[in-house]
């Protein structure tokens, strides 16, 4: 599903869910959250890790299902929100590797 197109974005945003997988630059911990939605040039992904605005994220979303290869890219984190499930919504533009 797109999401409204009223916001003032050049692309539109796609409805995905599935796991992501980051680490912030610098760091070789490995965390894990839940993609909201996806678009060009950003994604919105749940998360247990709060983050702050401008950290830099190195971010891999994988469908899971065999067929689409995983989405690797550099991200900055825009915000950083509680969200009603007690989890930081993260909203991030992004920079796709590969």
């Amino acid at each position: 599903m797109l999401v409204s197109r009223d916001d003032n974005r050049f692309f539109a945003r796609m409805d995905v869910e599935c796991v992501v997988r980051f680490k912030v630059n610098g760091d070789q911990n490995l965390f894990h959250g839940h993609l909201e939605n996806l678009s060009a040039e950003g994604l919105s992904f749940n998360t247990d890790q709060e983050l702050n605005q401008d950290t830099k994220l190195f971010i891999e979303v994988n469908p899971g299902n065999g067929s689409i290869p995983p989405l690797m890219a550099n991200a900055k984190v825009l915000r950083c929100n509680t969200s009603e499930q007690g989890k930081f919504q993260v909203c991030c533009e992004m920079n796709i590797c590969a």
